[in-house]
């Protein structure tokens, strides 16, 4: 074992000492006044001056040539070189650190990443998967998925799970990003300031800039309040523009409901922090457990790492007290529907997806202007509205699916159609 270990991941660099997390940093460099500044003090002016912004180079981690910043930075590999450089220093200059890294990486970029870590006088002692790490500190036995966020995508990692987690497999979403979520929620909000105060935040640097700063804070208060306040003060013009959270949650739905169906029916889902954090979690991903910021630093407490030359471990000792086990599956009951109504037609539920029309048909694949899907999951039924549609359930706008039971009826607003769930008792119910 060692005292050190490092995290990559381009939203965040972490690094921890004996399981507690000692500093973090952004995956963000910028030339600035012809110094490279890093981290935090790069992300501050991303917006601003987004020609000197470069965030990429974890992800994209290299020797390609880059020009943009400066004679100093020849390619992405010397924007990782100075970073994790800065990181060692803000954690005492430590002599070896094992490195957990997402399962994103290639072969070919461990090798150059171990390659900088020696070069910045850090022996790299191993080599983990952080979604493998994660799991060992608290994953229950079963089929699991982790889903995880990097600046400009997920990662989703299959980990099988007995007396010992182990990969399966790595899917990559590209475009699924914390990077992307930010970015439509900023759309967002300065569609609102257009429509309220006839000012583009968008269309000045510098007020581009103070949107994606307050962001973190502002979709912070969401959590608790329907509707945000945002105001912006720029050049003695006082702006203030009122954003429901209903608009962002059905601005960011086909990421997140995406994300969530990329999940395979035979396996688990479970979130890291950085997943749980984002704006519409709690109501797309309900139910499914999350991780500790911790979790990977726990994981990799007590690893002995394997003599010779370094390796990437795929398989970790699970936990024998873990603290996240499989739910049981839901069952029927009394109030679970068997079929949907509407006006005098009842058609049957199934795996098989039915989708809601306006004009109150329903149909098996999926069309321009449909409203909703309803289709069973298991012993449950489920009712996943699509992207803008403004569907009602019980009266109460709905973003994310929701479990239906019998009796409820789903209706869409400004028009007079009713689906309404129904349990029909005997040999028509099968």
């Amino acid at each position: 074992m060692t005292a050190f270990v490092i995290e990559v991941n381009d939203y965040e660099l972490r690094a921890a000492k004996l399981g507690e997390l000692l500093t973090t940093s952004p995956g963000y460099a910028a030339l600035l006044n012809g110094q490279i500044a890093l981290g935090n003090a790069a992300l501050a002016i991303a917006q601003s001056q987004p020609r000197a912004i470069e965030n990429r180079y974890w992800r994209d981690l290299n020797t390609a040539p880059i020009e943009h910043l400066g004679k100093r930075v020849r390619h992405h590999a010397d924007l990782a070189w100075l970073q994790l450089e800065q990181l060692r220093q803000q954690i005492g200059n430590p002599q070896e650190a094992a490195f957990a890294v997402p399962g994103s990486m290639s072969h070919a970029q461990l090798a150059l990443l171990s390659g900088i870590a020696q070069s910045c006088q850090l022996r790299p002692v191993g080599l983990v998967d952080s979604a493998v790490a994660a799991g060992a500190a608290a994953l229950g036995p079963g089929a699991w998925t982790h889903l995880d966020l990097q600046q400009h995508q997920a990662v989703l990692t299959r980990l099988d799970i007995t007396d010992r987690v182990t990969r399966q497999a790595v899917e990559v979403l590209p475009g699924f990003g914390v990077n992307r979520l930010r970015q439509i929620c900023v759309r967002v909000i300065a569609a609102a300031f257009v429509a309220q105060c006839r000012f583009d935040p968008l269309v000045q640097a510098d007020t581009e800039q103070l949107l994606y700063t307050q962001l973190t804070a502002s979709l912070g208060i969401l959590k608790t309040q329907p509707e945000l306040n945002v105001v912006l003060d720029y050049r003695g013009k006082h702006l203030e523009a009122r954003v429901p959270r209903l608009a962002l949650l059905e601005a960011v739905a086909p990421l997140l409901r995406t994300l969530r169906e990329a999940v395979p029916a035979h396996s688990a889902p479970v979130a890291s922090h950085r997943l749980a954090s984002q704006l519409g979690y709690a109501d797309f991903f309900a139910q499914v457990p999350v991780l500790s910021p911790r979790a990977v630093f726990q994981g990799l407490k007590l690893t002995q790492w394997p003599s010779g030359g370094l390796q990437l471990l795929t398989d970790l000792p699970a936990s024998t007290a873990p603290s996240v086990m499989l739910q049981a599956p839901a069952v029927a009951s009394p109030e679970t529907p068997t079929h949907l109504l509407e006006h005098t037609t009842a058609l049957p539920f199934s795996a098989h997806a039915w989708y809601l029309l306006p004009r109150g048909d329903m149909v098996r694949s999926a069309q321009a202007g449909a409203l909703a899907s309803v289709c069973q999951r298991g012993q449950v039924v489920e009712l996943t509205p699509m992207p803008a549609s403004r569907v009602l359930l019980n009266g109460r706008a709905v973003v994310a699916a929701a479990v239906l039971h019998a009796g409820d009826q789903i209706t869409v607003a400004g028009a007079g159609v009713i689906f309404t769930a129904i349990r029909v008792i005997g040999a028509d119910a099968a």
